[in-house]
C-alpha cells in the first residue's frame, strides 16, 4: 500500500487483495490438510523477502509476471493431471481471471506506469529477472524433493530423473513465453 502513489491505485490494490483473497479461499477450500502448505508457505516467504518491491511499477510486475507463471506453467501441466487435480470446471485457466475485471485493468495501469517510465526500464527488468530466478529455485527445490508430485504433474513414471527431466522441459516452456511477455513490455527478458 505505502508505494500506491494515489487513492485510485489503491483502491485498485485493494480490489486485486480481494480478488486474491478469494482464490485463495477457494484453493483451500479444495485442500485435504493446510499441513502441506507448511513447507511451500516459507518458501514463498523468501521470494518476498529476496526480491522486495521498490516502486509501484514493480508492485504492478511482480503481480503481471507471478500471473503469467502461474498461467503457463498450468497449460503445461493440465494435459497430465488427474481427476482428483483438476477443478470442477475442467481448466484452471478462469480461476486465474486472465483477461478478466481487476487483472486487465492491473495490466493497463502498469503498462502505463512503463510507458511513463520509459527512458531507464533496467531496474525493473533487474527486478523481473530476479524474482524469476528466485521462483524458478523455489519450483526446482519442491520437484527435486516431492518426486510423485513431479511425476502427477508431468505425466511420466519411469523415474526421478524422468521426472525431473519433464519437469525442466515444462520450466523451459514456462520460461520461454515468459521472455516473450516480459518483451513485450520493453523490459530485457
Amino acid at each position: 500500500m505505502p508505494l500506491a502513489p494515489d487513492v485510485a491505485r489503491r483502491l485498485l490494490l485493494a480490489d486485486r487483495s480481494r480478488e486474491l483473497s478469494d482464490i485463495l479461499n477457494e484453493a483451500r477450500n479444495h485442500l485435504d490438510s493446510l499441513v502441506q502448505l507448511d513447507e511451500v508457505e516459507p518458501l514463498i516467504a523468501s521470494i518476498s523477502t529476496y526480491v522486495p518491491c521498490s516502486s509501484w511499477t514493480q508492485v504492478l510486475l511482480r503481480d503481471h509476471i507471478v500471473v503469467g507463471l502461474c498461467a503457463d506453467f498450468l497449460d503445461e501441466v493440465e494435459p497430465h493431471l488427474g481427476k482428483e487435480f483438476t477443478p470442477p470446471s475442467g481448466t484452471y485457466g478462469p480461476w486465474l481471471g486472465r483477461g478478466t475485471g481487476t487483472r486487465v485493468r492491473w495490466d493497463e495501469e502498469l503498462r502505463a506506469q512503463l510507458q511513463a517510465e520509459s527512458d531507464d526500464r533496467s531496474a525493473d527488468s533487474v527486478f523481473a529477472r530476479k524474482l524469476v530466478g528466485e521462483m524458478l529455485s523455489v519450483v526446482q527445490r519442491l520437484a527435486a524433493v516431492h518426486a510423485d508430485l513431479t511425476s502427477a504433474l508431468t505425466g511420466t513414471s519411469g523415474g526421478e530423473l524422468d521426472d525431473l527431466a519433464a519437469i525442466n522441459e515444462v520450466l523451459a516452456a514456462v520460461l520461454s513465453k515468459h521472455d516473450e511477455r516480459v518483451a513485450g513490455l520493453g523490459l530485457e527478458p
